[in-house]
């Protein structure tokens, strides 16, 4: 993370008119209907994707906003950037086109004229999510959707002629013998052949929390390229357990006063592979456990808010995953921080699937991605792996790619996800990957290991079970087994550093006429499936027990994580499900002591269906927890539950739907939609336009994004039969910050 506390900074995320289809010049240059009015980020595929059956939009969107900029003092020049996003873009200033630049979904920085006049402008960007053979991925139906949008923030920041170049802001640490880490602290200036060269530039370090830490003397800036050091006298590491970050501020004078500051979020990490050994973190060994990660939601495609960029990283770890795969493109620096505040470890990926090639195009633009993800992201203590390529293989572009890892990167080793070794090893991949990935192929982890310069091998994917529909017991219980066989597999392998399921949700595709995968352990508005009760069983810290009613399930082969307990002739035709990380679990059934469990994860208990309640009781390191089911309950009325309590202006909440009986018992045998309406200013983001919400289980989840009018209103949820949910959502003034739109400076 990189901030400019000195810049004036413009955001543009607001009040964009948007079109979607082709446009010509003068729409670009202001002329005619705007369009439908939209903030940033935006995906125009948030209402046509995750439909069976239905193609998304493929084409081409504009967008247009005007712009009011203030008289600058001094000389300087104003720079427009935007986050990441898919497709080309043509971005167009006062009727002028001014670049066409690929969104490779980490975004653009496109110079302005330092003349540029203050008051209104024009500013407008026309792009396209069609497949371009040298535009990563590069492939024309990836198995995952190439949202279309822009799905991410666009500013405008004033920069002083004479400035730090935060691209080239770099802090490298090294661990010395007595205990300390060396910081080695590099910039460049620019701006020199304009500006007076007498300045001098300072560095400081600080705790997250501002507590001072060290400092570097000051340097005159000479030709613009600086490096100095300083120590860390007692550095906390940065771990799962112990996220601990600093800030490096970098500040430039000139005259004495600051012309400059760049400040750089950072963590002192001392990771490493060692050789058939696995992964270690400050001389501990560490297992890797987590899911691959796909950046979508239907209702918003891959335009997430930044509520649900940290959500998703909440959700990994409340469930007990302390490692998650990007895949398979660069995702929202937003994500990134909230793994480094929470210690979830990364394994980043540039944009490719099963399209690794080559030809002298795709190379340029890989190679370029790769550069821009490792200068964008190399601060993130989170990070571990950079990823070169997913399930394809070309050694000349994987030696150029691993060639700029070691340039900008050395310390962190690249890995790229293999699915078939004998093609590897056929087209001379090997010994490229520091560490190697492993899709599937699991009964190749030794060869693979042998494969790595490190010796080393992740297994980036398995435990892909396609069609587990949530509340869908056989399809759910599928999944469970599917999990607990692999396992198995990966079991007793020292050299193996850990693994990431396929995949943390369900998501959208078009791959093969799909059109939506249910591989997630959660389903795609990230309620839990069996599958993610018994992921947190084995991984999560806190005591939990999550109990499931089912008819008999598949059969499955023995496993250490699961206990099957014999059933009696009258209670076999319904099983109990128990997903614990207890030492014990006491089941009682209708108050009546039923039986004591212990030794697994995952026991199945038949309970037959002639009762009311089963409860559990069970303790955890000396914390106990309760849970309860209930059968044959009756749907009588519906629940609202809005989470995230600060409803700000703009802001997107999540609300819950549930379905209780008289008594507030989740009905779970109820699967349906109930429709939801909003009276105020506010939009409920559902995959269609019917603001239905899908329920399982008794339960559902819509998100819900605030408009600027402050004030109460009541949102409402309706289904045939059932009393009304009703929830009031009150608006809230925002604080000093104000809107997004606010001009902010010193």
């Amino acid at each position: 993370m990189i901030e400019t506390p000195l810049r004036l900074r413009h955001d543009l995320s607001l009040g964009w008119g948007f079109v979607r289809g082709r446009v010509g010049r003068g729409w670009l240059r202001g002329r005619g209907d705007g369009g439908e009015m939209v903030d940033l980020p935006h995906s125009w595929n948030d209402q046509d994707t995750f439909q069976h059956g239905r193609r998304s939009y493929s084409g081409f969107g504009a967008y247009r906003r005007e712009m009011d900029l203030p008289t600058m003092p001094g000389s300087g020049v104003w720079k427009l950037r935007s986050e990441g996003f898919y497709g080309i873009a043509d971005v167009w200033l006062d009727g002028t086109s001014l670049a066409r630049v690929d969104g490779q979904f980490l975004g653009f920085e496109i110079n302005l004229s330092g003349s540029l006049a203050a008051g209104p402008h024009v500013l407008a960007v026309r792009l396209d999510n069609l497949f371009h053979p040298n535009v990563l991925p590069g492939k024309r139906d990836p198995d995952f959707l190439l949202h279309g949008g822009l799905a991410g923030r666009v500013w405008i920041e004033w920069v002083p002629a004479l400035h730090i170049d935060t691209g080239h802001v770099e802090v490298v640490c090294t661990p010395d013998p007595d205990g300390a880490e060396l910081l080695d602290l590099r910039c460049a200036v620019n701006g020199l052949e304009s500006s007076p060269m007498n300045g001098r530039l300072s560095w400081s370090v600080t705790t997250a929390d501002g507590a001072p830490v060290a400092t570097a003397e000051p340097m005159p800036i000479g030709d613009g390229t600086l490096e100095g050091s300083t120590n860390v006298p007692k550095p906390r590491c940065w771990s799962p357990d112990d996220p601990q970050l600093y800030w490096a501020e970098c500040r430039l004078e000139t005259d004495g006063s600051p012309t400059d500051v760049v400040r750089v979020r950072f963590g002192i990490t001392r990771a490493e592979f060692r050789p058939r050994r696995g992964f270690f973190l400050d001389g501990t060994r560490v297992d890797l456990h987590g899911c691959n990660r796909h950046e979508a939601i239907p209702g918003f495609g891959s335009a997430l808010p930044p509520e649900l960029q940290r959500a998703d990283a909440e959700l990994l770890k409340n469930y007990g995953c302390n490692f998650v795969r990007l895949s398979h493109y660069p995702q929202h620096p937003m994500f990134l921080d909230a793994c480094d505040k929470l210690g979830i470890m990364v394994y980043a990926e540039i944009a490719t699937w099963k399209s690794v090639r080559s030809a002298r195009g795709w190379r340029r633009a890989a190679r370029r991605q790769m550069r821009d993800l490792i200068l964008r992201d190399r601060h993130h203590p989170s990070v571990i792996l950079w990823g070169m390529g997913n399930e394809s293989r070309s050694r000349k572009a994987y030696s150029e790619l691993r060639g700029i890892s070691n340039e900008l990167d050395p310390a962190r080793p690249v890995t790229y996800a293999e699915n078939n070794l004998y093609r590897a090893h056929r087209q001379d991949t090997i010994g490229i990957p520091d560490v190697w990935g492993v899709n599937y192929e699991l009964d190749a982890l030794e060869d693979a290991c042998a494969s790595s310069r490190l010796e080393n091998v992740i297994v980036s994917e398995c435990c892909n079970h396609p069609t587990s529909i949530k509340g869908d017991d056989r399809e759910e219980l599928t999944q469970v087994a599917t999990l607990e066989r692999e396992w198995e597999l990966m079991m007793n392998r020292p050299y193996l550093a850990g693994h990431a399921v396929w995949s943390l949700t369900d998501y959208a595709t078009e791959h093969r006429k799909r059109y939506r995968r249910l591989t997630g352990l959660f389903d795609a508005w990230r309620r839990p499936k069996m599958a993610a009760e018994l992921f947190r069983a084995r991984y999560a810290e806190e005591p939990m027990i999550s109990l499931f009613d089912t008819a008999p399930g598949p059969a499955t082969p023995p496993s250490r994580f699961r206990r099957d307990v014999p059933a009696a002739s009258n209670f076999s035709d319904r099983e109990l499900h128990v997903f614990t990380n207890c030492e014990s679990v006491h089941l009682r059934r209708d108050g009546e002591p039923l039986i004591d469990l212990e030794g697994a994860i995952h026991f199945v208990v038949p309970i037959g269906d002639a009762f009311e309640e089963i409860s559990a009781a069970g303790s955890r390191r000396g914390s106990n927890i309760e849970a309860r089911h209930h059968r044959n309950v009756r749907a009588s009325r519906i629940e609202l539950v809005a989470h995230d309590g600060v409803f700000t202006p703009g802001r997107t909440i999540t609300i819950d739907v549930a379905i209780f009986d008289d008594d507030g018992v989740t009905v779970r045998d109820w699967n349906g939609h109930v429709r939801l309406q909003a009276e105020g200013d506010a939009r409920f983001h559902t995959y269609t336009d019917s603001d239905e919400v899908v329920m399982a289980r008794g339960e559902g989840r819509a998100y819900l994004t605030l408009g600027s009018r402050e004030g109460e209103f009541m949102i409402t949820a309706l289904a045939g039969g059932l009393a009304a949910g009703t929830a009031t959502i009150r608006i809230a003034p925002p604080g000093p910050s104000g809107a997004a739109d606010q001009l902010v400076g010193s």
